[in-house]
């Protein structure tokens, strides 16, 4: 922006982008400055920016453009803390402070992850790791509420980390009539842990074959799947908890090996079942590679924009509006493109600039409440 704020042509996009129609006439337009975008985040507007990611994706449910990324009839929404940015000059600290952020991500089996809302985190501990999980404890719990206020009628399946895998999250999930699926480890809950494993060898029924199909159809057993019930996980005498207990062992085609277990309120009957939620379980790494995309392919989150708290929070938030509004246009617009040999080798970035240098040649012929409504196909969203 600062480099092409003269620019006529990109002055002249932003503008019809924006919808303004304050600028003066015969006055050349011009793009505001960074600085000038800093300071007016500045005045507020969080609030606003916060309900327009739940319009915006409230908005796309209705539409039902994730009707095939239901898990039993609900929406899964992985839920995971991520450094935002590091903060420059703190003293009180030896010039070294992180913030960091609660993200809330509808996943989908396709490997988009749509941000739905955020909280803040304050550190309770100092130290990079110690302070991010505790924080992320105590975040969820400030997180929940506004999740079911926001959307109060949904159906969601809660992923997490092993960290979420503990009576408190578990009983406050069951308050909102939550489903959730957690990564279950030891060093979390060892006494639940050790329970489970003496459950599948007492049980050894409730174990199956883990069928994949190749490229032909073709079934491979690649692993096996197996499941606990009633795992009971207590904290003091009169608080007891039970929950299910699905265990993965996977081995692919190229010598590659996976063991994971998961800890789940759902009801598990079969291998099927169980299969399913594993596979569930692991797709809680949508969220981590959605974090990957937006450090490293140009939207700069831990990028210090402005060492202002709420411009900083506001400048989150607009990167996961950024960031939605690209995977949706990415799927249901680029992806037809993307099957032509011609631009199958293309990467997101080099879409980013061609799209960016046609504007710039091009320009917007249509300001945007000019532009036909054409709503993406769900076929595509699917594929």
């Amino acid at each position: 922006m600062d480099a092409r704020r003269c620019d006529e042509n990109f002055s002249d996009a932003v503008h019809k982008l924006s919808q303004q129609d304050w600028w003066i006439d015969n006055e050349k337009r011009t793009t505001p400055c960074s600085l000038s975008v800093c300071n007016y985040l500045k005045k507020g507007c969080t609030a606003v920016l916060e309900q327009s990611l739940v319009e915006m994706m409230s908005y796309m449910i209705r539409l039902k453009l994730f009707d095939y990324a239901r898990l039993r009839g609900l929406f899964v929404i992985a839920v995971d803390a991520t450094k935002h940015e590091k903060i420059r000059c703190c003293k009180w600290k030896g010039k070294r402070a992180n913030r960091y952020v609660l993200e809330a991500k509808l996943i989908t089996p396709w490997g988009n992850a749509y941000s739905l809302m955020s909280v803040p985190l304050k550190p309770w501990h100092e130290g990079d790791e110690k302070e991010k999980q505790d924080s992320e404890y105590h975040g969820f719990l400030r997180l929940a509420p506004k999740l079911k206020e926001a959307f109060p009628h949904l159906g969601i399946c809660i992923l997490g980390d092993g960290l979420y895998a503990c009576t408190p999250l578990m009983k406050l999930c069951d308050s909102y009539h939550w489903k959730y699926i957690f990564t279950f480890k030891e060093g979390r809950t060892p006494k639940a842990y050790a329970e489970a494993q003496e459950l599948m060898k007492l049980n050894p029924s409730d174990l199956g074959d883990l069928v994949r199909h190749d490229k032909r159809g073709k079934r491979i057993v690649c692993g096996t799947v197996s499941w606990a019930k009633g795992v009971e996980i207590s904290r003091g005498i009169k608080e007891g908890y039970s929950f299910n207990v699905v265990k993965v062992d996977e081995n692919d085609n190229n010598g590659s090996a996976y063991n994971g277990q998961f800890a789940t309120s759902f009801e598990i009957e079969d291998v099927k079942q169980a299969d399913v939620i594993g596979m569930w379980g692991r797709r809680r790494w949508g969220i981590e590679s959605s974090f990957h995309v937006e450090k490293h392919g140009g939207y700069n989150l831990e990028h210090n924009f402005c060492n202002n708290s709420r411009v900083s929070r506001n400048i989150y938030l607009l990167m996961q509006i950024a960031h939605n509004l690209w995977q949706l246009f990415n799927r249901g617009c680029l992806l037809p493109l993307q099957k032509h040999e011609k631009y199958r080798n293309m990467t997101h970035i080099k879409w980013v600039e061609l799209l960016y240098f046609m504007i710039l040649k091009k320009g917007i012929p249509l300001a945007i409440d000019e532009m036909p409504q054409r709503y993406v196909s769900r076929k595509f969203l699917r594929l």
